[in-house]
């Protein structure tokens, strides 16, 4: 299959050597010609060494149960470290589907659906780099002067009196309008409360444990006890929408 965006770099990460060169072979076939990388790491702690050596991969597919370093652990480190990257778990158990999307990763597969559903989160990647480079975007201002600002680049947005205020990627943008008509104005499907004051970009999350939302500009904010439950209901959609 012909893709755009087919010069990614990649690491598989599992303790299983085998079935960790059947996924780099299945990863090449997806591409007809110009193929990625593929780097096979045997441990999460050999691809946690490369990573503090400063080595970074676009795409990394995880297994979860490895000797050392397990694979959550090591994605919550990538995801220090390169927020923008994509994580894939592929793992021989259901019980860490939760836990995979609080820390942000991208998709989970089950080892013996592999064959099935490997190619499919492939072609979600190369959807989601194409969309990215057709990013849509947000007007702010007010009536004598309006910035359009990226969608992508908007971190969180929060109330301050009557107005609402962006915090994006070097900068913060002001509009003199409630939160609640600023929500109505962006894509329902991207955007969250996580507070009666504070609306979250879906895409710039790269944690969220118990309370916590932690984006990946580094800022930590509160998920409040009475919106948890819808929030987490919507970052598991966004997540299987994906």
């Amino acid at each position: 299959m012909n893709q755009e965006n087919s010069r990614f770099k990649i690491a598989v990460a599992d303790d299983d050597v085998l079935f960790a060169r059947k996924i780099c072979r299945t990863i090449q076939e997806f591409w007809d010609t110009d193929k990625p990388a593929v780097k096979i790491y045997k441990s999460g702690t050999d691809l946690a060494d490369c990573l503090r050596q400063g080595l970074r991969y676009d795409i990394y597919f995880l297994d979860i149960e490895m000797p050392g370093i397990n694979g959550l652990k090591l994605a919550e480190a990538i995801m220090r470290l390169s927020a923008q990257s994509y994580i894939v778990f592929i793992t021989s158990y259901e019980r860490y589907a939760l836990q995979s999307i609080k820390i942000g990763a991208f998709y989970y597969i089950l080892k013996e659906e592999h064959d099935k559903k490997l190619h499919k989160v492939l072609h979600k990647i190369c959807m989601e780099e194409s969309r990215k480079r057709q990013t849509k975007s947000f007007l702010v201002g007010n009536s004598s002067a309006y910035e359009k600002v990226c969608l992508d680049d908007i971190f969180y947005i929060e109330r301050n009196g009557k107005d609402a205020v962006f915090y994006c990627s070097g900068a913060q943008y002001v509009e003199r309008k409630p939160l609640k008509t600023v929500f109505s104005e962006l894509p329902e499907t991207e955007f969250a409360y996580i507070n009666s004051g504070q609306i979250v970009n879906l895409t710039r999350i790269a944690e969220f444990h118990k309370d916590e939302v932690k984006l990946d500009s580094g800022a930590v904010l509160h998920c409040s006890r009475r919106m948890k439950k819808d929030f987490e209901a919507k970052m598991l959609t966004f997540w299987e929408r994906l």
